[in-house]
């Protein structure tokens, strides 16, 4: 395991830098799990937007479909 080096002024959540690159390091979990909890939540939104599109794109082709066979049992009746 990596020793990390403690910083002298530390702000909320980065306490520790990298020995190597002399980074620092986030140790704040909670904000990295809240994080992962929010990108979580987008992509449920961006999959639940892109199905009412598909959705929508469906229920366009079912009206054109309608409207389509409505016009030729117009004809059909008119001859």
């Amino acid at each position: 395991m990596m020793n990390k080096i403690e910083i002298i002024e530390p702000v909320a959540g980065f306490t520790e830098r990298d020995p190597n690159s002399k980074a620092i390091l986030n140790t704040d979990m909670d904000s990295l799990l809240k994080h992962k909890i929010q990108r979580r939540h987008f992509s449920e939104i961006n999959r639940n937007s892109k199905e009412i599109v598909n959705v929508r794109e469906e229920i366009d082709d079912i009206r054109n479909d309608i409207s389509e066979i409505k016009q030729l049992l117009l004809q059909i009746t008119k001859k």
